[in-house]
């Protein structure tokens, strides 16, 4: 499980930053608090399903892609 988290703490962050949108930017596209992006980027807690979909949507990327590491391109 921590591989997992620290996968989508990562994924998010990148996906964030790369879109140049901040924690709170994010956080309002996926009606969540900005504390709550701030968990999820140190993989404090993980986003429920729900949120990973929408996240995933805002990004244009697969929930798959969020929980792993190793990928190509998005």
């Amino acid at each position: 499980m921590q591989e997992i988290k620290a996968a989508i703490a990562a994924n998010i962050q990148e996906l964030r930053r790369s879109h140049k949108m901040t924690q709170s930017e994010l956080a309002q596209k996926i009606n969540y608090t900005d504390k709550a992006v701030s968990k999820w980027e140190r993989a404090e807690s993980v986003p429920d399903i729900s949120a990973l979909k929408q996240i995933a949507d805002t990004f244009s990327v697969t929930v798959d892609y969020l929980l792993t590491r190793e990928h190509s391109e998005y």
